[in-house]
């Protein structure tokens, strides 16, 4: 693999990627469907009383003046888990872009496996303070300093980071309270940026303390990103997903 294709894949994975992703998830520049945003129906909780003795479940009510503090308090996330998410972003022009991301997290590494639209495969590992990027059946591989610290795994697999919520004025929050999404018992938040005016939905697990749903609208109402996780094996990660294509493993 020649110098110049090393080069191409450091310049395109650590500084292209890291852009459209930043756009994407901070000034949501993506246009949807014609479908307008409306409120769901204030459903009462899936979840209102956890069964007692379990200190894993919520013994919380949620509301908007209780969701900051539920979140901040009560949840926290695995340290080793596998699962798979499908990312949508909605175009101007009714198009949609579908991408299919295998995460696994052990160790304090996040490796992702990225089935980008156009079907290519992209490799990405977050280690520490290391970001690392191929295509798959790349001999050689991009290596730089990882930026975005905290935030930086969620960035990568293009999504947005649910602890943001802490930071709202609760005059932002639209609605919270408990909820199921796809089987799961979750808190749901709905909230409106106070910088840009767009709407986000959050499902984040009761049990996995992962965000499992989010969709995104603008100022018009219209979708623009919509994310969904499938199921989560917690305490399994497969070790061979961070191995380099050298052969070392980060880990």
């Amino acid at each position: 693999m020649s110098t110049k294709r090393i080069l191409g894949i450091a310049v395109f994975g650590a500084i292209f990627c890291a852009v459209a992703i930043g756009i994407m998830l901070i000034t949501m520049f993506f246009r949807g469907d014609s479908v307008a945003f409306e409120l769901p129906e204030m459903a009462q909780p899936a979840v209102q009383t956890p069964n007692a003795g379990d200190d894993n479940l919520i013994h919380v009510g949620v509301t908007p003046e209780t969701v900051q503090a539920v979140i901040g308090e009560t949840l926290s996330r695995p340290e080793t888990y596998s699962r798979d998410i499908t990312i949508e972003s909605f175009w101007e022009d009714g198009g949609r872009a579908v991408t299919n991301i295998r995460t696994s997290v052990t160790g304090g590494a996040t490796s992702l496996i990225v089935h980008l639209p156009d079907g290519a495969e992209r490799r990405i590992i977050v280690a520490q303070d290391r970001l690392y990027i191929w295509y798959g059946g790349d001999s050689v591989f991009y290596e730089g300093p990882l930026s975005g610290g905290d935030r930086a795994a969620d960035e990568w697999q293009m999504l947005p980071t649910y602890e943001d919520v802490l930071l709202l004025s609760t005059e932002d929050i639209i609605y919270a309270g408990f909820t199921t999404f796809n089987g799961d018992d979750a808190i749901y938040v709905v909230y409106r940026s106070p910088l840009f005016g767009f709407i986000r939905r959050y499902y984040i697990s009761i049990e996995l303390g992962l965000l499992i749903g989010v969709e995104a609208f603008d100022e018009t109402g219209t979708r623009i990103y919509r994310m969904t996780a499938g199921s989560t094996m917690v305490g399994d990660a497969d070790s061979s997903a961070f191995i380099l294509p050298n052969g070392d493993s980060v880990l």
